[in-house]
């Protein structure tokens, strides 16, 4: 039961994700792709400051990996990267393809990760079954486009 109430959130989450595409689209129009990106991330720091400020133990800043662990810090870039493609794309292909590209990218390369265990996580080997599944999707972004 508390996988069901956690995938629920998850959904609610992935929900999210196309409203704020498309209103991230709706301001890229307004002040160009990578300024809108630049809005967003300032606006996301902002809010990010005062959650930290209400909520202090959410935040250990104290602790930050250092330059033997500088892959860490990766995350920051792909989140432009993650932002702007949308920005980019909604407008050109629509909100439904470009989401389904989005998540057969995020499913094709999440079975490499969890296959190989990479970045300390635990392994997760590849079958068929989960293949199939993400060829599934894949046909689905194709058949939603059509």
């Amino acid at each position: 039961m508390k996988f069901i109430g956690l995938f629920i959130m998850g959904i609610f989450a992935g929900s999210m994700i196309a409203i704020q595409s498309v209103l991230n689209s709706a301001l890229g129009r307004k002040t160009g792709n990578l300024g809108s990106v630049l809005i967003l991330t300032l606006v996301s720091v902002s809010l990010l400051l005062v959650l930290i400020v209400l909520f202090p133990r959410t935040a250990n800043l104290r602790d930050l990996p250092g330059l033997s662990e500088w892959y860490l810090y990766i995350g920051g870039a792909l989140g432009v990267v993650i932002l702007a493609v949308p920005i980019f794309l909604i407008p050109r292909i629509g909100t439904t393809s470009t989401l389904t590209a989005l998540v057969v990218g995020q499913l094709g390369l999440s079975l490499f990760i969890d296959h190989f265990g990479l970045f300390g996580f635990a392994k997760v080997e590849i079958s068929s079954t989960r293949m199939f599944g993400v060829a599934l999707l894949a046909l689905g972004a194709f058949l939603i486009k059509q």
